[in-house]
């Protein structure tokens, strides 16, 4: 039996041209769109970690600050003068607003020793430091600076009603208010420091009640 000779050939499957530079295109943009995924996922990174390196002091000191004022016997609103060292209580009648905050550890007036600690925003360094105080003398061995640095507001403590509204008497049922307004390189994690640097602006607050009365 003869075979036929005109047997068709088998139909080889392939791409054509046109289709190979639309596969291309498309790998490209995948390409490109990943790449751009990555770098903007860097550098919302690098502003995460940029802005809680910042506010991390600001945070620590405020939640040393909460817990001071929680628990001291007695909490006062004032101006302390880092250089003649001393504390200086604003008068029934004027804002209680100011540069520094005493808490004492126990009733102010007691005999024959009282302890507290003095916060304040330190003017001439642009920084929040903390000093110790006894019987009304500053211990100037127990100063503690660059708590906060790059502070650029000077009011940093005021005491405030239920309603946020600053008061101007000794009242017990009174809130301690802590803003902190500072300043930081906008990425110093990349080092980008110097006369081209960006500053980015940070502000944190707290409010706290004291739980012992005001003597």
């Amino acid at each position: 039996m003869k075979l036929p000779l005109n047997i068709p050939r088998a139909r080889v499957a392939g791409f054509t041209l046109v289709e190979i530079y639309i596969v291309s295109i498309l790998l490209l943009i995948l390409v490109l769109a990943m790449t751009a995924t990555q770098f903007f996922a860097a550098r919302v990174y690098t502003l995460a970690a940029t802005k809680l390196t910042a506010t991390a002091a600001g945070r620590k000191a405020m939640n040393d600050i909460r817990e001071r004022v929680r628990g001291g016997g007695s909490v006062d609103v004032g101006i302390y003068d880092p250089v003649a060292q001393i504390f200086t209580n604003i008068p029934i009648g004027s804002l209680q607003i100011g540069n520094a905050l005493v808490i004492y550890t126990n009733n102010p007036n007691a005999t024959p020793t009282n302890f507290g600690t003095i916060y304040f925003m330190n003017p001439q360094a642009s920084n929040m430091c903390s000093v110790a105080i006894s019987n009304g003398a500053v211990w100037t061995s127990t100063l503690a600076t660059n708590i906060i640095v790059y502070i650029t507001n000077y009011y940093v403590f005021d005491a405030e009603d239920a309603y946020a509204n600053t008061l101007t008497t000794y009242q017990n049922n009174r809130l301690i208010h802590v803003k902190l307004q500072f300043s930081q390189w906008e990425y110093p994690l990349a080092g980008v420091v110097g006369q081209n640097a960006m500053y980015d602006y940070y502000q944190l607050q707290t409010r706290v009640a004291p739980r012992i009365i005001n003597y």
